[in-house]
């Protein structure tokens, strides 16, 4: 039996598409690293090839720059695919303010966290996301 352990998560309900511009990055970037034969990676490929209205994106934040997503493509036969985000983008402009470059292109960049502020709402049902799922989307982020 799985032990389940409840996250504050939002649904993203606009602006999909840049959640999928997010991914196209770096499903780029994993196949200029050969990184491109996971199983979550063909998810990933095929979540960024899917209409809008098919996908549903759940986001829960676990750090200052780390969130758990959750995906699934409706009407597939993918299943549910959960992993770790770290937001590069946030992290940058922070990093960017510290040093006062408040003029570095890395502003104009739609980042994760932009998103999961601006574009989610509180999810009604309840969604559970087991450790052993946890620990497998670490081991994947690596």
């Amino acid at each position: 039996m799985r032990e389940k352990e409840t996250v504050l998560w939002r649904e993203l309900t606009s602006r999909k598409e840049e959640f999928q511009h997010i991914l196209r990055v770096l499903n780029h970037y994993y196949e200029t690293c050969n990184i491109q034969n996971t199983k979550l990676q063909k998810f990933r490929q095929a979540l960024v090839e899917s209409p809008i209205a098919k996908i549903r994106v759940f986001l829960s934040k676990i750090g200052d720059y780390e969130y758990y997503v959750s995906a699934c493509i409706l009407e597939s036969s993918f299943p549910t695919n959960t992993w770790i985000h770290i937001d590069g983008i946030s992290e940058e402009r922070s990093r960017m303010v510290l040093i006062g470059n408040l003029e570095h292109p890395v502003f104009s960049i739609t980042s994760l966290g932009d998103l999961f502020s601006k574009n989610t709402e509180p999810v009604k049902e309840e969604f559970h996301i087991s450790k052993n799922e946890k620990k497998l989307a670490k081991s994947k982020s690596k």
